[in-house]
């Protein structure tokens, strides 16, 4: 990730004061803890440590951050830095990339990492990813998700995605596409809003498959 961009100002809605955020932090935690609850967990591009903190997680939280600033918030929420996918092997029950692997300028050496690092059984979970298998991406080319500040390297497609991840080795467990579950959606505004894009109308909304979440694991050796 371009640490230029980054400042304090990019973090000041990071830090459990956005309800819209803390409120798909929940929905996310249902959508993990339907597959894993307790464990070792890691969290790549973890921030201030806002949303391991709201999954009131069961096990020892990890975290890996390139900003000072959030990384002490997160320190101070008793995250641990010391641990991490270039240092462990078979050592995580759970690996989390929240938004963040579009931003990661080498992913696969990343997603290479995740599965070393990850103990046979252990889950990869990505939350809040662009999908550019969308009509909104189709007619723009472009999606909300990549508005941020900050460079995009990778830009997954759900069926890409699922074939990189197999490739590594991982298998596919469970997808969902939230946005009728996201507190930012709203299927009339957000339909408005499509239409008044197609004519022209500079605005950017959720829709139907922009994001997606997705877990794979590493498979046991049975």
């Amino acid at each position: 990730m371009d640490k230029t961009v980054l400042n304090s100002d990019y973090f000041k809605n990071r830090n459990l004061n956005d309800l819209q955020r803390v409120q798909s932090f929940q929905s996310e935690s249902i959508f993990i803890k339907s597959l894993i609850s307790k464990g070792k967990l890691l969290d790549v591009g973890c921030s201030t440590g806002e949303m391991i903190e709201a999954l009131d997680w069961d096990g020892e939280c990890f975290g890996m951050e390139i900003i000072d600033d959030a990384k002490k918030i997160a320190e101070m929420r008793g995250i641990r830095f010391d641990k991490n996918i270039f240092n462990s092997i078979d050592y995580f029950d759970v690996i989390i990339y929240r938004g963040t692997i579009q931003h990661i300028n080498t992913p696969f050496l990343f997603l290479q990492k995740t599965f070393d690092a990850l103990r046979p059984g252990g889950k990869i979970v990505f939350l809040a990813t662009p999908n550019v298998n969308c009509i909104y991406f189709k007619l723009w080319n472009t999606l909300p998700f990549l508005d941020y500040p900050t460079i995009c390297y990778f830009i997954p497609h759900d069926k890409w995605l699922i074939q990189t991840m197999e490739n590594f080795g991982f298998k596919f467990k469970k997808k969902r596409y939230p946005y009728l579950k996201s507190p930012y959606s709203s299927l009339i505004k957000d339909h408005l809003k499509f239409i008044i894009k197609l004519f022209g109308a500079n605005v950017a909304f959720p829709f139907w498959r922009n994001s997606m979440d997705m877990i794979f694991e590493k498979p046991t050796n049975d």
